[in-house]
């Protein structure tokens, strides 16, 4: 029998699967591409939209005409309310009319806050109500709410009303249901 030499010293073994630092660097590289990426194409989904807004700006000012109006009848009275921008496009003003209807006893208009009313008195027909409005955008719509009272209206009564939306670009649009108004400028 061969006599026990030493034991041969135990192999180490190698960690191959340790990480080294050229993954680590990949991972990140990846990450920055990715982030670089995503804030471009967060970049031109901006411009996009941007751009999208640009067109309707441009499409809202070719239709600009600066006046807008709806016929109504409340309370069994034929009215027309009309407004037009001014020509630096800073302010509107809108008037209600009644054209002389022998049913109008009572006009009211409120807008951004301002409000203007009319009264016929002694048989005579109430005057046609006028409010300037400043505006920050010249081809936004104004809203527009009008109250009218009729032949059996008494005064401190609550009149019938409705609200507009007058655009610039020629379009009055009924508030509640979106409606298109007919009016001949």
């Amino acid at each position: 029998m061969p006599t026990p030499g030493p034991e041969p010293a135990p192999e180490t073994e190698t960690d191959d699967t340790a990480e080294s630092p050229a993954p680590r660097r990949r991972l990140w590289l990846y990450a920055a591409a990715l982030a670089a990426l995503t804030i471009a194409a967060a970049g031109v989904w901006q411009t996009g939209s941007q751009e999208h807004r640009r067109e309707d700006r441009k499409e809202q000012a070719a239709a600009y005409k600066g006046s807008s109006g709806a016929a109504l009848t409340i309370d069994r009275v034929s009215t027309d309310v009309v407004a037009r921008w001014n020509s630096d496009k800073s302010s509107v003003t809108i008037e209600l009319r009644a054209s002389f209807d022998r049913n109008a006893r009572y006009l009211q208009m409120d807008a951004a806050g301002e409000s203007a009313r009319s009264v016929g008195e002694d048989g005579w027909f109430p005057k046609a109500p006028e409010i300037v409005v400043p505006v920050k955008d010249p081809v936004a719509e104004v809203t527009v709410r009008v109250a009218v009272g009729g032949k059996d209206w008494k005064e401190g009564a609550q009149a019938p009303a409705r609200t507009v939306r007058l655009s610039p670009t020629g379009i009055a649009v009924d508030a509640e249901t979106g409606q298109r108004l007919p009016f001949d400028l």
